[in-house]
């Protein structure tokens, strides 16, 4: 059945849509099918029927009635309308019918025609409401009995009225004629409206009628016909006037909830949109549903409450009924999304562009600008845009990458384009970043939605070829069968990474393709475009159209010279052309195709590697390209040609078409410059240019030097040829000066001459200078020769005056290695070669004179200077030879000279006069002298030697192993010695061979003899003789100054000299020979020998000097001794030697801000007369004082300063250097150095975060000794700084109250201000985190900490020898000491290896360990713990009771003692020499330091001047760990800030003034204190505190006093004893009580005098104590709050000898008077807690499953643990660490049995009573206690029995360790040092539940009892705790 239904509804739809295609069909077909038309009236009514498809024929049935006329077109005559009028008149209701028939198709189409009377008339309108200024269009419609609509009214006469709705108002409407009205725009094609408006203008109205509102009302319109026998019918309406009202956002408006929408209100008047202003009178607003929002009825601000619909209505209350609805829409935003639109170049949206929504990335090209905007919709598949508003909270934030600007749109374009909630963005430069826009909505909680944007800025997509961009709209490539030229096009820009990130398109492929790489290809002739597309971005492109053309001609391209120089290559290229002379861009696809060929073998084709071609583009790209190498000179032509076959492509082409072009080459030699003449005669150097020429040693000449007016030939070789014609040859010489500038003045001449050399020239010099002169030869630009080939050589010539002159004796020609000989030779200052020159005698020789350059060279020609030859001692020996001079020779540079026949010395001198007569025109013999110095050179000329004998006198020294060597010169080498006097000297080795000139003599005997040397070879002979005395020697000096200052590694020589009385000094070869030795009283120098090591000699000297070198810092003296031959020693006279340290400026570097100051220091260098000048480097930086070197900052930057140290006469000894910063700290650090900054800032304020863990503590305020004062210092000696008295921030004290952490900080301000310009403020905070740790638990003992590998001085007196506790032995003296074993601890050799005891010393070795040493006095047999050992190392370093400040007098001296603390902050008991530290102070000037090394060192202070001065101490290897004090020198009052009591009478008086000073005395408070204003003497009248001021002219001092009734402060301590747990709420009070004798108390101060004070807790980690007053009783108290065991079981310090009871003192003291201060100590007992339990229920619940837990016990864990079921359950101790207080114990319960039971655990602290209670329940398994049952009878008497034996047992033992105590008799024993608990053992001890330790020795028993009943303030009455000596281990 469904089967047959789906079939029926099928066929159905089948049926259907046939129909309905049956109906669509298109065809021939009429307007209408029924017309009603009236009868006929005053003017006919007509009625326009129309058709459409077809070209109609029309007919109608009753012609009387009806009559029709059809409308043809103007292009053909078919009809497709008709016009039907009503011709008749009425005679009742007639019916009729009008055919149109399609004269294509045949087809007939038929309308039925009715004619009837009206019945009655309507006025038909749109609206009943008119806008103001508005038209509007009535319509009458007129109905039939039946009411039928007739069809048409046109040409039915009407009358219209218009009627004020009361009378006397005026009109709100006017009648628009139609002719006026906009129906009149019809464009002549108005049809039925001409009729219409016909009847208007006859004087009656038509059917229509068109009206305007011109005022706001209402107004009656009336309409009447205005026919015949119809003149009562009528109609009329009522219509009324309004503004029109318009709402901006228009509806629908959908917001979010809380939005607030400001409606906009506007009307239309005179067709223009106008805003109303709101609040307006006329203008009322609501809304529909309150619930979903509300508006302003006045203002139109509508805020949404929830979500819904409702909808928001203003109301024009002139008229009723007239309003404006807007809907709104409550709704939830469900995206939000982001868009881009380009924008034109005036700033408008472009329209054909849409909008790019949110999407990964939005690309967008620099320069351009965007409009980016958000949009929100709302929920749903439908989701509507949200209206945002100024509420709601939209945000579009940007990373600000600096790639785009965002700019708010513009006011009138936002309003324009309604572009809301939106930015310009204009992107200015690459790169990528970020958009996020966010919303954030209530739907009850804050909800935000959020779109991120990235934006990518581009460039503009360019094309670039070869990396330059294309600027032109076309490219022409070449093309030519088989070959494609190919371009390679780039793209930049569009964000593209590579080169596929771009789109390329070819408008025709056929012509040029285009690969998607971007290279085209020139398929063949035409044109296309090339466009290229980023894919980021559609709309950033870039075109450029490529023309592809046949090349028509080939050109050489003239880039290149046709020139080269032979060994070179020449370049070559050709490029080819289109037919319309246009270079193609790119044409090297040709290069394979053209061919090159040169026409000589002097050239080749080459393909070499080398520098790629620079070619010019403008004048055509290459199309190919070649090298041609030059063998050899010559030309040649070079030729291209390419070949192609065109018929192929163009049939018009008959043959292949051949292109060629050629071009002239040529190849020359390199370009030389080369001497042509000689300059031997005129005073240069020799040069033969044939001869160089022959042997091919023709050297290239670079530089010649000429004197003024001389010249010298050169020639040129090699250089381009002429050309040809049309080419210019070039030969110019260029004259540049040193400045390289073109002379043309004449200065140097170079002419050309003729010889028999080609390209001679001449140059010659005119005036002095240094030039370079450039020879150029080539061919310029002309015919074929597109580029000059001009080659260059450069002469640098050098116009000047020799700086000396050489004479050349002997010698052919002056040869450049003769001249260099003579250069060489050495001279006297005179100029006399040193060395005579030995000719021969009896001939010519000749002798030649050269200038010399000052850079030793030779000059070409010096001809223009006259010389002066001398002959000097020459006389018999030589004459000139006036034969062979020419007459000018003798002022000439060349003369011949003639030796005789005789031997001797001959001087020969040659001096330059001056210049000849013939230079400057006729100036003769101008002096030389007015231009340079004199020029001369001298020689020796030895003709015959002269024999001689040096020295003529000398002095040998009596020793058998004496020798003395005579030099002998002169003679022929055949020589013989004789002495006259053999028995006093002999000859030991006469002269002979090749020893000739040395002669050796050895001493016989005092005397003197001749030693005559003869020379036998002369003829005759000559001889020479020598004076030879043989001596002692009477006297050995020093010659070295006798003080001598050497720093410390340096070398000394120190020169002797020995003689005998007559004044003679021996030879320097004799000193050898006299046993000189060298004397050092000290050995802080030595001798050391020539490679400066120590000296093998044992101090002896062998020269006329030695080298001393210093060792060490010190004075030494030094003298040496000599031997004489009788072997007595004389002596020198001694000299002081000095070693110092070299000097170093301290500090050697430093840091200062501007406006502080700092005294620098010379550390080290001499002393003995010296003294030393400071200077800085940079003034404007730091300045110092030349002589006090204090340094003063300036302004930031960086300068050096330099110590000069100055000996006798102010000769530089040394320097030492220091670096000197100057800046702005940038931060502040604690624990930093003081010295740059802490004279410039004040204000420090200083923050604890946690006031329980630390507080400041006051540091000492220390006086000067005599006077017990401050001091203050005088105005003029003040600095500018804002340290003053009290001004001391810069430095606190921390003190630890309770274990814990918490941070410290500073702040304070600095004004930096220098004596220059500079100035500038600063401020600065620094914090650090601080950890206290409690003191370690060593109970009332006292522990001495040590350094590690220490030994101590004597500590353990009357003590002779010393043990430990397991050997007895040895026993001397009245006290033993020995080491107590630590039990469960090491063993004792591991122990005395760590600590160990010798004699009354104790020495250390590693650290971080503790021991404890037992004293035993022999005498009583007293044993007592003497004090315990804790090793640490040294972390701290503090001045000695914590000084700030110490106030001194000038001449003051004071010793501050150094204390050094470990990392805790415990003082070490000793560490003498442990570390070293340094002392320093910024002003050495004010306070001299001296670091003494006694103990542990003391820093020795005196008060130099009146100022203040900072002294820092600090470990000399961490200069960070440091401690302060202030000292001030200068006046002061005395005493200071005294404490007096009423009554009391104190004078004051000022101390430490160098003059008296008068002023006068004041009293800040009358009531207080009263002093004289001329004495000073001041009574106490009040009580209180108040200032004592003395006023000077010069300076202000003053002082506190304090006045109180009582001068002691007590404390108090509770009766009860003092716990953890619990504690009262409140805390413990401490009463605290002033009183003015020991015997009277007040309990508070009277009069209202407010006494502050201070409470602390030692130690302090038990808990903190703060001041509190109760304001009922006006007692004051100190309350104690302890910290709870959990907390002291993690802050207590882990120490095995911590006890559960300790004793803690409540110390009080005044604010300001530390020393008015007082304790009370009371007993301390820990409590317990229990960690694991309940604290509600203290309920233990158990199960077989798991029957044991675990329960741990924090603080004291000596607590009792109690049950009863002692069968069932067992408690066991499973760990225990006993920290006294803080220890932590765990106990495991387990259950033995099965059976049910409860139980309750008891835990008791008997030493304060707590007690704790924890019940414990077990839940067996069902049918346990049954199988139990079954065998309880059996056991029962065997666990019975074995119990009875197990408490036999056990009381058996308990009897016997029940312990002893001895009576011992109190005697008199030597102090010993208060015992420390030994170790527990921790966890080696044994498990004991009832709490009981090990048995604890008994000495140390008795120690601890008596040093309980002998501590101050403790209570012993009947409330203190029975302690069990037992449990004090």
């Amino acid at each position: 059945m469904s089967r047959f239904c789906s079939l029926v509804v099928v066929l159905l739809l089948q049926l259907v849509i046939s129909t309905s295609a049956s109906l669509s069909v298109s065809g021939p077909h009429i307007a209408d099918v029924n017309i009603l038309l009236p009868p006929r009236m005053t003017h006919p009514v007509e009625y326009r029927l129309q058709g459409s498809d077809g070209c109609f024929r029309w007919s109608w049935d009753h012609h009387d009635i009806l009559s029709v006329f059809p409308e043809y077109n103007v292009s053909s005559h078919c009809t497709t309308s008709a016009r039907l009028r009503s011709i008749a008149p009425f005679t009742g209701r007639k019916e009729t019918a009008v055919y149109a028939t399609d004269v294509n198709t045949g087809m007939v189409i038929r309308c039925k025609v009715y004619i009837d009377n009206f019945s009655r008339i309507q006025i038909f309108h749109n609206s009943i409401k008119l806008d103001l200024d508005g038209l509007a269009t009535l319509r009458v419609r007129a109905f039939d009995n039946e009411d039928n609509v007739f069809s048409s009214l046109v040409g039915v006469q009407f009358m219209w009225q218009l009627k004020p709705e009361a009378n006397g108002l005026p009109h709100h409407l006017v009648h628009v004629p139609l002719k006026d009205s906009p129906l009149s725009d019809c464009g002549g094609l108005c049809g039925d409206l001409d009729i219409q408006i016909r009847l208007e203008d006859s004087g009656v109205f038509s059917d229509l009628y068109v009206i305007k509102g011109t005022g706001i009302g209402r107004e009656n319109v009336s309409v009447q016909l205005h026919e015949p026998h119809f003149e009562q019918m009528q109609d009329k309406i009522v219509l009324t006037v309004a503004e029109a009202m318009s709402l901006d956002p228009p509806s629908p408006v959908f917001v979010l909830i809380g939005a607030t929408v400001r409606y906009c209100l506007k009307v239309m008047r005179g067709n223009i949109p106008q805003g109303i202003t709101l609040p307006s009178p006329f203008h009322r607003w609501s809304v529909l549903n309150s619930s979903v929002a509300q508006v302003d009825t006045m203002m139109g601000v509508a805020q949404s409450l929830s979500l819904g619909i409702t909808s928001v209505i203003v109301e024009d209350t002139r008229v009723a009924g007239h309003h404006q609805i807007s809907s709104l829409h409550v709704v939830l935003p469900d995206t939000l999304r982001l868009y881009l639109c380009s924008l034109s170049q005036s700033g408008e949206p472009v329209d054909e562009i849409n909008p790019i929504s949110s999407v990964s990335r939005w690309f967008v090209v620099c320069g351009r600008n965007y409009h980016i905007f958000m949009k929100v919709f709302s929920r749903g598949s439908d989701g509507q845009e949200i209206y945002l508003t100024e509420s709601d909270d939209v945000k579009l934030h940007e990373d600000q990458s600096g790639s785009w600007n965002t700019l708010p749109v513009s006011d009138d374009i936002a309003v324009n384009q309604g572009l809301s909630n939106s930015r310009i963005l204009k992107a200015t430069s690459y790169g990528l970043g970020k958009l996020t826009a966010t919303l954030t909505y209530s739907t009850g909680d804050d909800e935000t939605k959020e779109v991120v944007q990235e934006i990518m800025v581009c460039d503009q997509v360019k094309f670039s070829i070869d990396s330059t961009k294309v600027v032109t709209q076309s490219i022409l490539l070449p093309w030519a069968p088989s070959v494609y030229q190919e371009l390679d096009l780039k793209a930049t820009g569009g964000c593209a990474k590579a080169s596929s990130d771009y789109k390329w398109f070819s408008s025709d492929m056929t012509t040029v393709s285009v690969s998607a790489h971007g290279v085209v290809q020139a398929k063949k002739p035409g044109k296309a475009t090339i466009k290229v597309v980023s894919i980021f971005d559609p709309m950033n492109y870039d075109e450029v159209v490529i023309e592809v053309s046949i090349p028509s001609s080939i050109v050489m391209l003239p880039n290149f010279p046709v020139e080269t120089v032979v060994g070179s290559h020449l370049q070559a290229a050709v490029t080819m052309k289109a037919s319309n002379g246009a270079y193609f861009h790119r044409c090297d696809a040709f290069s394979s195709s053209i061919k090159w060929k040169a026409g000589s073998e002097s050239f080749a084709i080459v393909n070499v590697t080398g520098e790629p071609f620079v070619f010019d583009m403008l004048a055509g790209p290459p199309c190919s390209w070649t090298y041609v190498y030059a063998s050899s000179s010559g030309r040649t032509l070079l030729q291209a040609t390419l070949s192609k076959d065109y018929q192929l492509f163009d049939h018009s082409y008959s043959g292949p078409i051949i292109l060629k072009a050629s071009s002239r080459i040529a190849a020359y030699r390199p370009l030389t410059l080369h001497q042509a003449s000689d300059g031997n005669q005129f005073g240069g150097y020799w040069f033969d240019l044939a001869q160089a020429e022959t042997n091919k040693e023709l050297e290239i000449l670079d530089e010649l030097y000429l004197v003024p007016d001389t010249s010298l030939d050169v020639m040129l070789r090699g250089g381009p040829e002429r050309w040809g014609h049309g080419v210019d040859f070039f030969e110019p010489v260029e004259t540049l000066d040193d400045e390289d500038t073109l002379r043309k003045d004449g200065v140097i001449n170079v002419d050309q001459i003729s010889s028999s050399y080609v390209n001679s020239y001449r140059v010659s010099c005119q005036k002095l200078g240094t030039f370079r002169l450039v020879f150029k030869r080539g061919n310029l630009v002309g015919d074929d020769h597109p580029l000059p080939a001009v080659a260059e050589v450069g002469l640098l010539l050098r116009c000047t005056l020799p700086s000396t002159i050489v004479l050349i004796a002997d010698e052919p020609v002056n040869t450049p290695n003769v001249i260099r000989s003579a250069i060489q030779a050495d001279r006297s200052p005179e100029r006399m070669r040193a060395t005579p020159i030995t000719v021969a005698n009896g001939r010519t020789i000749r002798l030649s004179s050269v200038g010399i350059s000052n850079s030793g060279k030779a000059f070409g020609n010096s001809s223009s200077l006259d010389l002066r030859w001398e002959l000097s001692n020459c006389d018999g020996l030589a004459t000139w030879d006036d034969a062979y001079d020419i007459p000018t020779s003798k002022s000439g540079w060349e003369r011949f000279l003639i030796l005789q026949n005789a031997s001797g010395l001959c001087i020969v001198r040659a001096t330059v006069i001056g210049f000849s007569g013939s230079v400057g025109g006729g100036r003769s013999k101008i002096p030389f002298e007015s231009l340079a110095s004199d020029l001369t050179d001298a020689l020796r000329l030895q003709l015959v030697s002269t024999l001689r004998v040096d020295p003529e006198f000398s002095l040998l020294f009596f020793s058998t192993d004496a020798r003395l060597n005579l030099t002998i010169t002169g003679g022929s080498c055949f020589l013989d010695a004789v002495v006259n006097n053999s028995q006093v000297v002999e000859v030991i080795q006469k002269p002979s061979g090749l020893h000739c000139s040395q002669l050796v003599l050895a001493p016989k005997e005092l005397g003197s003899a001749l030693v005559t040397v003869k020379d036998i070879g002369l003829s005759p002979p000559v001889a020479a003789a020598s004076v030879v005395q043989v001596a002692d020697v009477d006297w050995i000096k020093i010659t070295s100054p006798e003080e001598l200052s050497l720093m410390e590694g340096s070398l000394q020589s120190i020169d002797l000299l020995a003689g005998i009385d007559d004044g003679s000094t021996f030879d320097p070869s004799q000193y050898i020979y006299m046993g000189i030795r060298a004397h050092i009283d000290d050995p802080i120098v030595e001798l050391v020998n020539n490679d400066d090591f120590p000296s093998p000699l044992d101090g002896y000297v062998k020269a006329p000097s030695f080298i001393i070198r210093a060792r060490h810092i010190g004075v030494t003296t030094l003298y040496i001794s000599a031997k004489q031959h009788s072997g007595r020693q004389i002596l020198s006279q001694p000299i002081k030697v000095e070693v110092y340290a070299a000097p170093i400026l301290h500090p050697s570097d430093i840091f200062l801000a501007p406006g502080a100051s700092y005294v620098l220091t010379v550390r080290g260098g001499p002393t003995i007369g010296a003294h030393v000048e400071y200077a800085s480097m940079d003034d404007g930086t730091a300045t110092i004082h030349k002589s006090s070197g204090r340094l003063s900052a300036v302004s930031p930057g960086n300068t050096t300063v330099v110590a000069t140290l100055y000996g006798n006469g102010n000769t530089m000894i040394c320097q030492a250097n220091s670096r000197v910063k100057v800046g702005i700290p940038s931060s502040a650090l604690l624990n930093g150095n003081l010295f740059s900054f802490y004279e410039l800032c004040r204000d420090y304020k200083w923050t604890i975060d946690d006031e329980k863990v630390l507080s400041f503590q006051g540091a000492e305020h220390m006086y000067d000794d005599k006077y017990g004062a401050h001091i203050a210092l005088l105005k003029e000696t003040t600095s500018t700084s804002y340290l003053d008295e009290n001004d001391l921030g810069f430095v606190e004290r921390l003190y630890g109250r309770s274990a814990g952490r918490t941070e410290v900080a500073v702040s304070f301000s600095c004004d930096f201000i220098s004596s220059g310009s500079f100035s500038q403020s600063r401020s600065y905070t620094a914090s650090a985190s601080v950890w206290v740790v409690s003191d370690l638990p060593l109970a009332l003992g006292v522990t001495w900490i040590l350094p590690p590998h220490y030994t101590s001085s004597s500590l353990l007196p009357s003590s002779s020898s010393s043990y430990s506790q397991f050997n007895t032995r040895s026993r001397k003296g009245p006290i033993s000491y020995s080491l107590l074993r630590q039990y469960g601890g090491m063993n004792e050799e591991a122990q005395k290896a760590v600590i160990s005891i010798d004699g009354d010393k104790i020495r250390t070795t590693e650290s971080n360990t503790l021991a404890c040493i037992q004293a035993n006095d022999r005498t009583t047999g007293r044993v007592e713990v003497a004090s315990c050992i804790r090793v640490a190392e040294v972390s701290q370093i503090r001045i000695a009771k914590d000084f700030h400040r110490i106030d001194l007098t000038v001449g003051a001296e004071l010793d501050l003692a150094i204390s050094f603390y470990d990392i805790l902050g415990l003082p070490f008991h000793e560490a003498y020499d442990v570390i070293p530290f340094n002392a320093e102070t910024n002003y050495r000037d004010i306070v001299s330091l001296n670091v003494t090394r006694n103990g542990n060192g003391n820093i020795h202070l005196k008060a130099m001047q009146h100022g203040r001065a900072l002294v820092q101490v600090s470990f000399g290897s961490n200069p960070q760990k440091s401690d302060y004090v202030m000292i001030s020198i200068g006046a002061h009052l005395y005493p200071r800030n005294p404490v007096l009591r009423l009554g009391n009478q104190l004078n004051f008086s000022v101390e430490g003034l160098n003059d008296q000073m008068f002023g006068r005395w004041l009293s800040a408070n009358e009531t207080v204190i009263s002093v004289d204003t001329m004495s000073g003497k001041a009574e106490a009248i009040g009580y209180g505190t108040t200032q004592v001021i003395f006023e000077g002219s010069s300076l202000k001092l003053q002082t506190a006093v304090t006045v109180l009734k009582g001068n002691i402060v007590v404390i108090d301590a509770p009766r009860e004893m003092l716990t953890n747990v619990p504690f009262p709420a409140k805390g413990y009070c401490f009463p605290v009580k002033f009183s003015d004798a020991p015997d009277h108390k007040s309990e508070a101060p009277r009069d209202g005098v407010q006494v502050l004070y201070d409470c602390w807790v030692d130690p302090p980690f038990v808990g903190y104590a703060k001041p509190w007053k109760d304001l009922d009783t006006g007692v004051s108290y100190c309350l104690f709050f302890p910290y709870t065991p959990e907390h002291l079981a993690l802050a207590i310090p882990k120490s095995k000898d911590m006890r559960q009871d300790i004793s803690v003192s409540i110390n009080v003291s005044l604010r300001g008077a530390k020393n008015i201060s007082g304790s009370a100590s009371a007993l301390f007992v820990g409590g317990f807690s229990i960690l694991e339990a309940d604290k509600n229920s203290m309920q233990l619940n158990l199960t077989p499953e798991s029957n044991r837990s675990i329960i741990t016990i924090v603080g004291n864990t000596d607590v009792e643990v109690h049950w009863h079921n002692q069968d069932q359950l067992i408690i066991n101790l499973t760990h225990r660490e006993d920290f006294g207080i803080g220890g932590r114990a765990q106990y495991e319960v387990k259950v033995l049995g099965v059976q049910k039971f409860t139980d309750k655990l008891i835990l008791t602290l008997p030493a304060n009573g707590q007690r704790e209670e924890i019940d414990v329940n077990y839940e067996p398994r069902v049918g346990a206690a049954s199988e139990m049952a079954t065998n309880s009878i059996l056991w029962v008497g065997i666990v019975a029995c074995f119990i009875l034996l197990i408490l036999t047992v056990v009381i058996f033992i308990c009897y016997l360790d029940r312990p002893v105590r001895p009576s011992t008799t109190p005697a008199p024993t030597p102090t010993v040092v208060g015992p420390v608990t030994p170790d527990r053992g921790g966890s080696g001890s044994p498990v004991v539940v009832n709490g009981h330790s090990p048995r604890t020795p008994q000495p140390y028993i008795e120690y601890v009892r008596r040093t309980i009943d002998e501590t101050p303030y403790y209570r012993r009455d009947g409330r203190r705790r029975v302690v069990n000596p037992q449990n004090t281990y």
